[in-house]
């Protein structure tokens, strides 16, 4: 395990201990979540090292990766379809052009991208993929700059968050831009179901932000916030896998209904389960 001594996006020394999550949907193992007391980033510490993080995901269990053999995998699947939908018409409103789906996960972004206008790429380094478009190795994808760069609910598995989106930067076309999917601990749902909410997901998601932390985090890897968006039913599925890990035997309706009440709350607050910013080089 590695051990931080400081935040990781501003440098700070000034983290505290927060909270101590489990690991509900795979090892049972208890982690710590610290804070900073800086730009209020919240942090897996210690956390797996690199060479020791691919342990913790199941490809037969885990939702980015499985075939839809169970209930939850239906669903995740679903929701799945509905979102790359969402997700390619909101990045139509900007443009098409070259894109890197960073973190492909089953690659589905990618293929679906590509039936529609897009000359799409993937990054994955953990699922092993036969497709002639997504790469493990990262030296292929820098060979091509792109108009786009999506991270969706990627970023919070990284290392280092402010190094990958500072490279990601770099692989941009001159008006390129990027777009990030990200959890929020700011969210109604979060705040009703606390150490068994889904969205810390510890020790897979390393970074836990909120609206506020995220764009301190933006502003030091040099880009610019130009739009938010919510992922509508994140917090349907969120609530789902909550319920799970209450072992409520009715998770499948009180999730249904907890991810209802969340997106209610967010339509005043705006503090919806899942994010989409869309960033540009400042």
């Amino acid at each position: 395990m590695e051990r931080l001594s400081n935040c990781l996006v501003c440098g700070s020394k000034k983290i505290i201990n927060k909270k101590s999550l489990i690991d509900y949907s795979l090892t049972k193992e208890t982690f710590t979540l610290y804070q900073c007391l800086v730009c209020g980033v919240l942090f897996t510490n210690p956390r797996p090292k690199k060479d020791k993080i691919n342990k913790y995901y199941d490809l037969k269990k885990y939702d980015s990766y499985r075939k839809k053999s169970n209930v939850f995998g239906f669903i995740y699947g679903f929701i799945q379809k509905l979102n790359n939908s969402y997700k390619t018409s909101l990045l139509k409103k900007y443009k098409t052009g070259y894109l890197l789906d960073y973190g492909s996960g089953s690659g589905s972004f990618v293929n679906h991208t590509k039936k529609r206008g897009y000359t799409s790429f993937g990054y994955e380094p953990i699922n092993e993929l036969k497709h002639n478009s997504i790469y493990k190795n990262k030296n292929i994808i820098k060979k091509q700059k792109y108009d786009w760069v999506t991270l969706w609910h990627v970023l919070e598995h990284t290392h280092n968050p402010k190094e990958t989106l500072n490279d990601l930067r770099e692989l941009l076309n001159k008006d390129g831009l990027i777009a990030v999917a990200i959890p929020n601990i700011n969210s109604y749902d979060n705040i009703y179901y606390k150490k068994h909410w889904a969205g810390y997901d510890v020790p897979r998601h390393l970074f836990h932000f909120n609206p506020s932390s995220f764009k301190k985090l933006a502003k030091l890897a040099n880009l610019k916030i130009i739009n938010k968006k919510p992922l509508w039913f994140d917090s349907i599925y969120v609530s789902m896998l909550s319920e799970k890990y209450k072992k409520n035997k009715f998770s499948f309706l009180s999730g249904f209904f907890r991810g209802f009440i969340s997106n209610l709350y967010a339509i005043k607050t705006a503090q919806h389960s899942s994010i989409i910013y869309i960033l540009r080089k400042c």
